[in-house]
């Protein structure tokens, strides 16, 4: 592991088919470590094979949101079912983030096609509730 001496979050994960373990999360401060690369720490602890990574990127908040990522695809990968507090079984609280290497055309269609579907789940659940009111 590599000590994430700066920490700016952390979460608990408890795991669903042993609800006294728990999935630690923690995420250190970005850092940059030459002009135009920066690198934003990780570690995830409580999983069969715990792992210490990075989030790279151009600037800090590209490599936060890049480490978020990758913390994502490492705890499915871990095939380690957890919930975050407040969120539903299965449901880690870090969300699958639109990839924009495809380009800004690609990301800007992605989120028209995502608003769409919550719209439409809006006036489902809209219209459902005035059917059942009456």
């Amino acid at each position: 592991m590599v000590p994430i001496q700066n920490p700016i979050a952390e979460r608990r994960l408890t795991v669903l088919d042993d609800p006294g373990r728990w999935v630690t999360v923690t995420i250190g401060q970005p850092l940059k470590v030459q002009p135009g690369e920066w690198a934003c720490p990780f570690y995830v602890d409580g999983i069969p094979d715990p792992r210490s990574d990075r989030g790279l990127g151009i600037d800090g908040i590209s490599a936060l949101l890049n480490a978020v990522h990758a913390i994502r695809y490492v705890l499915e990968a871990s095939g380690v079912r957890v919930s975050w507090e407040g969120g539903e079984p299965g449901d880690t609280g870090f969300p699958k983030m639109l990839h924009y290497a495809f380009g800004f055309a690609f990301s800007q269609k992605m989120e028209q096609v995502i608003e769409q579907e919550i719209q439409k789940f809006v006036n489902e659940k809209a219209r459902a509730g005035n059917e059942a009111a009456g």
